[in-house]
């Protein structure tokens, strides 16, 4: 029979009432073995229950639709492309009344695919199943550069519609926002997640930010509203690649 384990941990703390200082005197642990048992806990099974049907019938519901099977994919793809563009529209109620002019988005941040047709709330949390809140990132135009080289070295990335990357044999050579070559001393302000802006995924150069500002917004629920928006406006979704990032 196969047996799993709780590790079970007791931390003893010494501290003084007067500094509020604690300090760890011991620490204990030990492996509890959880077995099989024929006998079960009514009452735990029907908590267990409720519980699922309430959060079967709320990840069930559906909030909108898509005209496309979206997909991750490099140099670019509808996935990316699509959650991209949504991020460059950040209202600026969420932006200190901050104007936006690109966004990035890394391709594993995507789970799973939005599926053709209806749009559940299940499948965005597959979609965005982290809990990546939404920044805006101001940076020096010689240090967004280098976030293009680092695209160019794996080959693209999720970037919004008005940036037009060059990649060949996973180098830049060229980058254009807004149809403008990236001016080395403006200040660009950029959307995108926390998780990039600290330098993870091989973004290390967004550490060198002239300021990061928190827009109190997790991705999954800002795509969530927008998807609902538009259901309510009776739009469905949709997304295209249309050659912002091309390999030679």
């Amino acid at each position: 029979m196969r047996g799993y384990y709780i590790c079970l941990i007791s931390i003893i703390l010494l501290g003084s009432c007067t500094k509020h200082q604690y300090i760890i005197t011991s620490v204990r642990g030990e492996y509890i073995p959880v077995i099989e048992n024929k006998k079960t806990d009514p009452k735990m099974v029907a908590m267990v229950d409720h519980y699922k049907k309430r959060m079967d019938e709320n990840m069930g519901k559906v909030i909108g639709r898509s005209d496309l099977f979206m997909n991750i994919g490099l140099p670019e793809s509808l996935l990316t492309n699509f959650t991209s563009d949504i991020m460059l529209r950040l209202d600026i109620k969420y932006t200190e009344g901050q104007t936006v002019d690109l966004s990035i988005m890394n391709v594993n941040g995507h789970r799973s695919p939005i599926p053709k047709g209806d749009i559940t709330v299940g499948d965005v949390f597959s979609t965005y199943s982290f809990d990546n809140e939404l920044v805006i990132v101001r940076l020096k135009g010689n240090y967004l550069t280098d976030v293009f080289k680092a695209y160019a070295g794996r080959g693209g990335s999720g970037i919004s519609y008005n940036v037009k990357l060059i990649i060949k044999d996973k180098k830049l050579i060229d980058a254009k926002v807004n149809g403008k070559q990236v001016d080395d001393d403006k200040i660009y302000a950029i959307v995108t997640i926390d998780y990039l802006a600290e330098g993870n995924d091989a973004m290390d150069a967004l550490k060198n930010a002239e300021s990061v500002t928190q827009a109190g917004i997790t991705l999954r629920d800002y795509m969530m509203d927008y998807i609902k928006e538009e259901a309510q406006a009776g739009r469905s979704i949709s997304s295209k690649t249309d050659g912002r990032i091309i390999v030679e």
